[in-house]
C-alpha cells in the first residue's frame, strides 16, 4: 500500500526500484522499508534476482556509504549532497564532512556531442568565433565541460558548457526526490522538523539557476565589479557576445591550486599571505558585499602570481540581505565576548521559524557550551569549529537552519580549513573581529538608527492608513452574510479514518449475520430452497474471514 501511495506520487516506478536498489546496496535498507520501498513490485522482482540485496563491502561510516550511494545515483543526487553537506544541523557534522568530499568529476563526452550545443549557442560555426579551440576537455563534471580556446581578438577564455540533456535527467529526479520529499513529510512523523519538502524545493531553485549559465555570468560580473581595482583578488571578465543558457566564456586563469604549495615560489606567492588573503576576501564578501562563494574548497581557489587568488565555479553562491549581516555579526560577538543571552537570540533568527518550545533549556546549554567549550575552541584558533558546535546544539534541539545561514557557516568553516593547510599558524578571530565591530558602529550609527525609525513610522502610517478600509471591508463582508470562520481541527483525518473502518466492520458483521440468519431460516423450511441457503453460508463465511485477516493485519485485537 506505501508503494502504490508513494509511486501515484513520483510517477517514475522504475527510477524509483532503482533507488531501492542503491538504498539497500548500501546499507540502507530500513530506509528503504520506511520508504514503502522495500515491498513494491519492482523490489521484490529484484530481490528474486539477487540484485538488491547488500553489497558485503559496503564502506563502514554512515557518511561513505551514503557519499558512494548518492555518486551511484548520478548527477542530479550528487550536486544534492553537495548541499547537504553544508547543512550540519540536519544530517551532522560528521555525514557533512564526509559528503562535502563528493566529487562529480566524471568521464568527459566526446566534442563531437558537445560541439552542436556550442554552435547552437553561438548560432553559428565555431570557426567563426573562435580562432583556437582546443577540443579536449580540461575538466568534465556532471554538468557540464570546460574547453580551453582563443577568441578571434587573441584572448585566452575558458568555455563552459552544458553536457547534452542533462537538463532533462535532472528535471526526472527532481521530480523523484519531490514525491519521496511529500511521502516522507506526510508518513515520517519524526523528521517533520526537517522540513523535507522545503529542503528538495531549495535545492531545486539551486540546481536550476545553476543549469542557467547566463545566471552564473552576471554573479561573476557582480563578483568583478565588488573586487574592481584590488590586486589580491581575480575575478575573469565575461564575454557576453559568446555566451548563452548553455554556455559560459570567460578569461582563462593561469595558475594553481591553493593547496599545491610546492609551485608556491615559482609564482612568487608566500603561503601565510594567500591563507590571510583568502580569510580575508570571504570576510569582505560577507560583511561588506553582502554575495560570497559559498563553496571555496581548494578545489575553487587558484593562486595566479604575486600571491594573487582566483576563485572558480560561480555557480554557488549565496546573498544576504542587511539583516542577515547583522544577525552574522550579533552571534560572531557573542560567542567572542562568551554572551550567552546574546548568542540564543542571533542563533533563532538563524533558524527557519525562530521559535523553540523550550527556550529555556536551549538557553542553558548555549550557557554551558559558551562557559566550558567555546573559550577552549577559540584558544585554539578555530573559528569554524566554535560556530559548528553552536550548530550541533540547533540541531539537538531540531532547529532548522535557514538555508543561507547554512551555507554561510560551512563557507566560513572551509576557508578557514583551507586557509590552515597554508599556514596552521593562522586565527580567523583578529581577521572576523574589525568587521564584526565595524558592522555593529555602523548598526547603532546615528544615520543607521534615524534611517531605520524612518522606516518603522513608514511601516506605522501605512498600516493606520490601511485600518479603517480592512474593518469596512470586514463588515460589508458580514451584512452580506458572506463571513466565514476557518478552523483547523488537528488529529481528525485520523480519527475520521478509523470511524470509518469500525463503521466497515459493523457492516460487515451485520451483513455475515443477516445471511446466517436468513440462511439457517431456508435450510429449515420446505420451500426446497436449501441450496440458497447453503450459498448464504459460504458468503457469510467469506466475509467473516474477510472481516478476520483485517483485524488481525490492523493489529489492534
Amino acid at each position: 500500500m506505501q508503494y502504490r501511495s508513494l509511486t501515484r506520487r513520483v510517477g517514475d516506478a522504475v527510477r524509483l526500484a532503482e533507488l531501492a536498489q542503491v538504498l539497500v546496496r548500501y546499507g540502507f535498507a530500513d530506509v528503504a522499508r520506511r520508504l514503502g520501498l522495500y515491498e513494491g513490485v519492482p523490489a521484490k522482482v529484484l530481490r528474486r534476482l539477487h540484485l538488491i540485496e547488500q553489497a558485503p563491502d559496503v564502506p563502514e561510516t554512515m557518511g561513505s556509504r551514503m557519499r558512494a550511494a548518492l555518486t551511484e545515483l548520478g548527477p542530479t543526487f550528487v550536486k544534492f549532497g553537495q548541499i547537504l553537506s553544508t547543512r550540519p544541523d540536519l544530517v551532522g557534522p560528521a555525514i557533512s564532512a564526509e559528503l562535502s568530499r563528493l566529487q562529480d568529476d566524471v568521464t568527459a563526452l566526446p566534442f563531437a556531442e558537445i560541439k552542436p550545443i556550442i554552435e547552437a549557442e553561438l548560432k553559428g560555426p565555431i570557426e567563426r568565433f573562435f580562432s583556437e579551440f582546443n577540443d579536449t576537455p580540461v575538466a568534465a563534471a556532471s554538468l557540464s565541460q570546460v574547453y580551453r580556446a582563443k577568441t578571434q581578438l587573441g584572448r585566452d577564455v575558458a568555455v563552459k558548457v552544458q553536457r547534452p540533456g542533462i537538463r532533462r535527467v535532472i528535471e526526472s529526479d527532481l521530480s523523484l526526490m519531490r514525491g519521496v520529499a511529500e511521502w516522507v513529510a506526510e508518513h515520517v512523523k519524526d523528521l517533520e522538523w526537517m522540513d523535507p519538502i522545503g529542503t528538495v524545493e531549495e535545492f531545486a531553485r539551486s540546481i536550476m539557476r545553476e543549469l542557467d549559465f547566463t545566471v552564473e555570468a552576471y554573479i561573476i560580473q557582480r563578483f568583478r565589479k565588488n573586487y574592481s581595482g584590488m590586486v589580491s583578488v581575480f575575478v575573469p571578465r565575461v564575454d557576453f557576445d559568446l555566451c548563452g543558457p548553455r554556455l559560459l566564456t570567460m578569461d582563462w586563469i593561469d595558475g594553481i591550486r591553493v593547496d599545491a604549495l610546492d609551485r608556491y615560489e615559482e609564482r612568487n606567492c608566500s603561503p601565510r599571505t594567500v591563507a590571510a588573503n583568502g580569510a580575508d576576501t570571504l570576510c569582505k564578501q560577507i560583511f561588506e558585499y553582502h554575495l560570497f562563494h559559498a563553496d571555496p574548497h581548494p578545489g575553487n581557489i587558484l593562486v595566479t602570481r604575486n600571491d594573487q587568488i582566483a576563485f572558480l565555479d560561480y555557480g554557488m553562491v549565496g546573498h544576504l540581505e542587511p539583516t542577515d549581516v547583522y544577525a552574522m555579526a550579533d552571534l560572531l560577538r557573542a560567542v567572542f565576548e562568551e554572551d550567552s543571552q546574546r548568542c540564543v537570540e542571533a542563533l533563532l533568527t538563524f533558524t527557519v521559524s525562530g521559535e523553540i518550545e523550550d527556550r529555556a533549556e536551549l538557553e542553558h546549554d548555549v550557557a554551558e557550551y559558551i562557559a566550558f567549550e567555546a573559550r577552549s575552541v577559540l584558544g585554539r584558533a578555530s573559528v569554524g569549529k566554535a560556530l559548528e558546535q553552536v550548530t550541533n546544539i540547533l540541531r539537538r534541539h531540531k532547529l532548522q537552519l535557514a538555508p543561507r545561514f547554512s551555507m554561510l557557516l560551512k563557507a566560513m568553516a572551509t576557508i578557514e580549513s583551507s586557509a590552515k593547510v597554508l599556514d596552521p599558524t593562522m586565527d580567523m578571530a583578529p581577521i572576523l573581529r574589525p568587521y564584526v565591530e565595524r558592522i555593529v558602529m555602523q548598526r547603532f550609527s546615528p544615520q543607521h538608527l534615524a534611517k531605520e525609525g524612518q522606516r518603522t513610522l513608514g511601516t506605522i502610517l501605512r498600516i493606520g492608513k490601511e485600518i479603517p478600509g480592512d474593518i469596512q471591508q470586514l463588515i460589508r463582508t458580514a451584512r452580506k452574510g458572506r463571513l466565514r470562520v476557518h478552523l483547523d481541527h488537528e488529529g481528525l483525518d485520523h480519527l475520521a479514518g478509523v470511524t470509518d473502518r469500525a463503521s466497515n466492520r459493523i457492516a460487515f458483521s451485520v451483513i455475515a449475520g443477516s445471511l446466517i440468519v436468513g440462511s439457517s431460516l431456508l435450510l429449515s423450511s420446505d420451500f426446497g430452497a436449501k441450496s440458497l441457503g447453503f450459498l448464504g453460508f459460504t458468503i457469510a463465511g467469506v466475509l467473516g474471514i474477510m472481516l478476520l485477516i483485517s483485524i488481525l493485519r490492523s493489529r489492534n485485537y
